[in-house]
């Protein structure tokens, strides 16, 4: 699990335990040796397994030679480095060379903690994006790119990968998985229905939130760990590597009929807040989304930093991409407000069609009412008989429904060069 480690003096636990609920009200998990004098290798270790390093820059921490080492530890990693000075300490000489450069905040600032984690929370993002995959028009390809895209992504490039899926149709999961096995995974809770509401993975004695469509359940709950909630898609047999699965199902339907906004308003903030915490545990993490702007497509803007929006080479598509940047632009705050990015879909391997080439030259910026050109993807999506949905065989491994890693037939190598050049793309552009 990923954090922010605070090194700090023993002298300054005050403002240590005010930073640290301010970071868990925005769901950032940290870690800190309790007192200076702990150990070194677990301080290391946390220091090793850290996105960012915030110090508490004091009188007390400048003399500290454990939290040098701290410092030291994490110049030398490459870690971020994010002070916070909260004294008038006179700053030695390591200090000034190592740390000021660094030093922009302080508890003097009427603002300063404020910013101190919005940085911290913005380290902590690029950290782990989160995409959501959607356009309002469907039938463009959100599964197939769900699945055989971040498949490619995890194949190829590495890291922790977690897809999510909320279209209440579950594609996704009937992608990797039977339906009676999906079935019985909704049917326990282990699913997406256990992101919003408290259910039987989280307390034995919780109801199923599935089981009525006339209540939301608002209590509190600690996420679900990876074992109890989550499917390994990269099972035995497989390359390797971490590619999981929060199966979706039919239930999250429930919220589109309900009217309760107090409700819905607490139950979004559930998800929010879930998402949030699965950020320390993987690289990247992805939704699968339907097609309509619901519920649920609210959740999803609010949670992703990009959307990839599949879209086919016709006038039909595009009209789907318009409403969906409409809807980025007119329902989702500035702050919270998603970048964009489109990816043509099953486009012809010989040729570029009139319509693709007219849309990258800015034919259509006016009838998308953006500027369509400038966030288009440079990689396109072929058609090809390998990337169509197959459902899965029986006892199959779940990976090898992964055209990265399973597939027979001519044309299977470009398709998997395209593969990876949209997940080598997209990687670049949320690393930017």
């Amino acid at each position: 699990m990923s954090h922010v480690f605070i090194s700090h003096s023993a002298k300054d636990f005050d403002a240590l335990l005010e930073l640290h609920e301010a970071l868990r009200a925005e769901s950032i998990p940290d870690w800190y040796v309790p007192n200076d004098g702990g150990s070194r290798d677990l301080a290391d270790q946390s220091i090793d397994d850290a996105f960012a390093m915030i110090i508490l820059v004091s009188a007390s921490s400048v003399r500290s030679k454990s939290v040098r080492k701290d410092v030291e530890r994490a110049k030398a990693r490459g870690l971020k480095l994010i002070p916070y000075q909260i004294d008038k300490a006179r700053l030695n000489g390591f200090f000034k060379h190592e740390v000021q450069p660094h030093l922009r905040y302080s508890s003097t600032m009427p603002d300063g903690m404020d910013k101190l984690v919005a940085e911290t929370k913005a380290a902590y993002k690029r950290k782990c994006p989160v995409m959501a995959v959607m356009n309002l028009k469907g039938g463009v390809g959100k599964t197939t790119v769900s699945s055989q895209v971040f498949g490619a992504w995890q194949g190829s490039l590495g890291g922790r990968i977690l897809l999510i899926d909320l279209d209440p149709q579950y594609n996704l999961t009937q992608t990797f998985f039977e339906m009676d096995i999906a079935d019985a995974s909704a049917a326990a809770d282990k699913s997406v229905i256990s992101l919003f509401e408290r259910s039987r993975i989280h307390a034995r004695d919780a109801s199923s939130p599935a089981e009525s469509w006339l209540t939301l359940s608002i209590e509190p709950f600690a996420p679900a760990p990876r074992d109890t909630l989550m499917h390994d898609l990269m099972g035995e047999g497989s390359p390797g590597g971490r590619l999981d699965l929060i199966s979706g199902q039919f239930e999250i339907s429930k919220y589109a009929f309900a009217t309760d906004g107090g409700a819905l308003a607490r139950i979004k903030q559930h998800f929010l807040q879930t998402v949030e915490r699965y950020r320390s545990e993987y690289d990247l993490i992805v939704f699968d989304t339907n097609p309509n702007a619901t519920f649920l497509t609210r959740c999803a803007l609010e949670a992703a930093d990009r959307v990839l929006a599949p879209m086919h080479a016709d006038v039909y598509s595009l009209r789907g991409v318009r409403l969906l940047n409409q809807v980025i632009n007119e329902q989702i705050e500035p702050e919270k407000r998603p970048d964009l990015s489109i990816l043509f879909n099953a486009v012809s391997r010989s040729e570029q069609s009139s319509f693709e080439a007219e849309a990258r030259n800015g034919t259509y910026d006016g009838k998308a009412g953006f500027a369509l050109s400038k966030v288009l993807l440079k990689a396109a999506l072929p058609r090809s008989g390998h990337l169509q949905v197959k459902a899965p065989q029986e006892d199959q491994p779940a990976w090898k429904q992964l055209v990265i890693h399973s597939g027979r037939g001519g044309g299977l190598k470009p398709i998997r060069e395209s593969l990876k050049a949209i997940a080598l793309e997209l990687k670049t552009l949320v690393e930017a």
